[in-house]
């Protein structure tokens, strides 16, 4: 019986698809990226999350995260208080990022999940499930709601030194919320989910549709006339004329993304450049009793360090300075050893690259930590806190990485060591030859 072909993300490598035991993951035999999960098949229990974290998601948005109180005065916040103070401290940048990233993307998040999964459940159809289910590709990195309360840890510990704080409900909602989504995400086989929507007449490509190893000359998918998409991972025959569309999700397939390496470059470079400013300039402005103190993120961790919170000064530390750092140092890495076509060890810089993209987004920890301190400590020379420009920079080299890397394509690791592999044996074939008619 022929099975399904599944072509690496990260280098190209074809499979054949098997049945693997519950609870495993099948991983590349090239790069050692992870493939695909053993199948599930059920829906009712991400569905149950989903319709659970919904119901968290708008108790989070509607009652009190935290309320402050000193001096006899009382402020209280929300998740779109942060945005908001951004927006009329005259930083539309910073409200439209922590916008998308506390609110919108878990939003969007959640409500395609149940979109998707109520009709897969009843056994019909809604318009546009494909449509939805191909968003989540997009919305998922941006999804930041666990980076959040770890900003608002930082937040709640910096205030708790000279005020009376209170955890809202919405507190509590978010504590909750988290573990729900992810247990959504984990309870949910996305393969299962793209079968399920799938046109009932599709035929996916399998081990027949495999030309000899010989005549391919290679086992990745290209030397086979094979595309890999992007967004839901089938594997697809090319179109001769260059425009393949996955049939599956509807989107545009190509066989490597275009521009990678170059664009990746400038994305870095221009966070490399914003990092500056970033420590640099002050990320908040603190005002207690009549006394304004500027703070950049060095100067939060070493205040946190006095005060004798030393694991969420650690987690501050390696969140905001060294995560950015040993990012963009291994990233800078990645992308020359690949723009010279560099052998060495694939397998180990796939795996780099692999690591870099996923921490990344934790990077946002001081972020959301101005936005909770801004929003919520506002009495004026008694105590409040204004954002600076090194927060806007600071979260420019964030989203900026985070960027570079979705940029940037892991397959050309392998595809520029291989030809220049290929030069190399080229050139020795060419110069024993000359020596040998000489």
């Amino acid at each position: 019986m022929s099975r399904r072909l599944i072509a690496c993300e990260h280098c190209d490598y074809l499979h054949v698809e098997e049945d693997i035991p519950a609870g495993s993951v099948a991983c590349c035999a090239r790069c050692g990226s992870p493939l695909y999960s053993a199948e599930q098949t059920r829906f009712d229990k991400p569905l149950a999350f989903a319709l659970t974290a919904l119901l968290l998601f708008v108790i989070a948005n509607i009652y009190p995260v935290l309320t402050f109180g000193m001096e006899g005065r009382v402020e209280t916040n929300t998740l779109a208080s942060g945005v908001l103070t951004f927006w009329d401290e005259g930083f539309p940048f910073l409200a439209f990022m922590v916008a998308v990233t506390s609110i919108l993307a878990p939003l969007l998040l959640i409500v395609a999940h149940i979109y998707v999964l109520v009709p897969i459940w009843l056994d019909t159809s809604w318009p546009g499930m494909q449509k939805v289910w191909r968003v989540l590709a997009v919305v998922r990195p941006w999804s930041m709601l666990d980076v959040f309360l770890i900003g608002l840890l930082v937040a709640l510990t910096k205030l708790t030194d000279f005020a009376q704080v209170i955890a809202g409900p919405a507190f509590v909602a978010i504590c909750c919320l988290i573990p729900t989504v992810l247990l959504m995400n984990v309870s949910l086989d996305g393969r299962a989910v793209w079968r399920r929507i799938a046109p009932k007449s599709l035929r996916y490509p399998d081990q027949d549709d495999l030309k000899p190893v010989h005549e391919a000359g290679g086992v990745e998918a290209r030397h086979h006339g094979l595309l890999s998409c992007h967004t839901c991972a089938m594997v697809v025959i090319e179109d001769p004329s260059g425009h393949t569309k996955c049939p599956r999700c509807g989107d545009a397939v190509h066989q490597r993304k275009a521009r990678s390496l170059s664009r990746a470059w400038a994305l870095l470079l221009t966070a490399i450049i914003l990092y500056v400013p970033a420590n640099v300039f002050p990320i908040m402005k603190v005002t207690y009793l009549g006394k304004s103190e500027a703070d950049t993120i060095l100067s939060g961790v070493a205040a946190l360090t006095a005060a004798g919170e030393w694991p969420i000064a650690i987690v501050v530390f390696t969140a905001s300075i060294l995560v950015p750092i040993v990012k963009i140092v291994l990233l800078g890495w990645v992308y020359l050893a690949t723009y010279l076509g560099l052998s060495g060890p694939l397998r180990e810089r796939t795996m780099i690259y692999r690591i870099t993209e996923l921490v990344g987004r934790w990077s946002m920890v001081d972020v959301f930590m101005v936005s909770i301190l801004a929003a919520l400590v506002k009495l004026g020379n008694i105590a409040s806190v204004h954002p600076g420009f090194g927060a806007v920079a600071f979260c420019g080299v964030v989203i900026l990485t985070m960027v570079s890397a979705m940029a940037f394509d892991p397959r050309l690791i392998w595809d520029r060591a291989g030809m220049r592999a290929s030069v190399i044996s080229f050139g020795s074939d060419r110069a024993e030859k000359q020596g040998t008619s000489s």
